[in-house]
């Protein structure tokens, strides 16, 4: 399997994977080197950890065709999996509910804004139509379990306009997590002239007070650090 990184940091293993069906412009992931390894070496890291989480994510866990095989080998072991990914392998999802404790999953923009999804997918129409409807299929089946939506607010496409036309999607995730654009600058490559932190602060709470009223808890992370809201 491609790997680009096997850490172990604030009590929890992560397991970052190469790879992905998407090209999202300001993905640091796809510029960044893999490495090949077993799952018996991944295997053998996690056994040595007494931490019992794991999260799996990366660019895209889905894609690996040792997957399943790492998760069933954590399962067994004890480990507490949570599995991220872009909702475009339902079926792998489906596969791995009985032996993950929860699913990442990622929201673009509203469904409806087929243009939008192209510009940040690097897409066809053809191919970003095809995501929504397994986008769907995804969260229905994560939603079934413990589910985290994780949100990238880049202001053009999520906003106060098109995130009414989000909440519909993500009633009866567990959380919701806002995430502000370019605050981190291990996570996002400039996009849209956009190279510093944005929205404002004051707008991604905004944002999140809009969320609450829909999801039970909400996670703001940004440049001021992290503040929740709750129902």
């Amino acid at each position: 399997m491609r790997l680009i990184d096997l850490s172990e940091a604030k009590g929890q293993i992560r397991i970052e994977f190469g790879g992905c069906n998407m090209k999202c412009p300001y993905c640091v992931h796809i510029h960044q080197p893999v490495k090949e390894w077993e799952v018996a070496e991944v295997v053998k890291y996690a056994s040595k950890s007494t931490t019992e989480n794991v999260y799996l994510g990366g660019a895209e866990p889905t894609l690996q065709k040792d997957l399943l095989p790492l998760i069933e080998e954590l399962h067994r072991m004890g480990k507490h999996v949570i599995l991220k990914s872009n909702g475009m392998k339902p079926d792998v999802l489906e596969s791995a509910f009985p032996l993950v404790n929860g699913f990442v999953l990622e929201i673009k923009t509203a469904n409806d804004d087929i243009n939008g999804i192209m510009e940040l997918t690097g897409m066809s129409e053809e191919r970003s139509m095809k995501y929504v409807s397994l986008l769907k299929e995804s969260l229905s089946i994560a939603k079934r379990k413990w589910l985290r939506v994780w949100i990238r607010v880049i202001p053009e496409y999520v906003n106060a306009v098109t995130m009414p036309r989000i909440l519909p999607e993500i009633e009866c995730a567990s959380e919701v997590m806002l995430y502000q654009f370019m605050s981190n600058p291990e996570f996002d490559d400039p996009f849209m002239g956009h190279n510093k932190p944005t929205p404002s602060w004051t707008e991604m709470k905004e944002l999140g007070e809009m969320v609450a009223k829909t999801v039970p808890l909400v996670r703001i992370v940004g440049e001021r650090g992290q503040i929740l809201l709750q129902q």
